[in-house]
């Protein structure tokens, strides 16, 4: 949601739609810097309000393939990127990555 990257040509950062909002950039740099949970949450319930309210951006697809999180709690050896293995890391059900399923180990 941070409009500093405004006006990139590749648009790296995520910002597709070019959203700009200078109380979402105020909330945004104060965060990293605020340490006390009340004003956290206060920073967090007042950018959600305002993502809420304005809609800057929504899914029009649901890609679970193209993200992925890992929880090494209870499967551990995900493939990582430069590990070696040269298995994709971000998606272990087609293709290629079905081999990543071979290295997991199960925890305890």
């Amino acid at each position: 949601m941070s409009s500093e990257f405004l006006g990139v040509d590749n648009n790296w950062n995520g910002n597709y739609g070019h959203y700009q909002n200078d109380r979402i950039d105020e909330i945004i740099a104060a965060i990293p810097l605020t340490s006390d949970e009340e004003e956290l949450k206060a920073l967090y319930t007042e950018a959600t309000e305002i993502y809420l309210t304005e809609v800057p951006s929504f899914s029009l697809m649901y890609r679970p393939e193209q993200f992925h999180a890992v929880n090494e709690s209870v499967w551990t050896g995900y493939p990582e990127m430069g590990d070696g293995d040269n298995i994709p890391p971000s998606n272990c059900t087609d293709g290629y990555g079905i081999a990543a399923l071979y290295n997991l180990e199960l925890v305890g």
